[in-house]
């Protein structure tokens, strides 16, 4: 297995090596809007209240 000079993810994966690569692939993200974006993703959209539904028919 040749590589050069950072380790790929998928080498990482195989030997094990996963906080190498985290290491030498330090990222630059925002931790708290990843975090806000992701819990918004897994809820889902929030429960529509009765008034916003007044004079709307959705498909059933």
């Amino acid at each position: 297995m040749s590589r050069g000079k950072h380790l790929s993810l998928e080498e990482a994966r195989k030997l094990g090596r996963l906080d190498q690569f985290c290491a030498e692939h330090q990222s630059e993200g925002d931790a708290e809007a990843f975090t806000r974006l992701l819990d918004a993703m897994a809820k889902g959209r929030p429960p529509r209240s009765s008034a916003a539904d007044a004079g709307t028919s959705e498909p059933e």
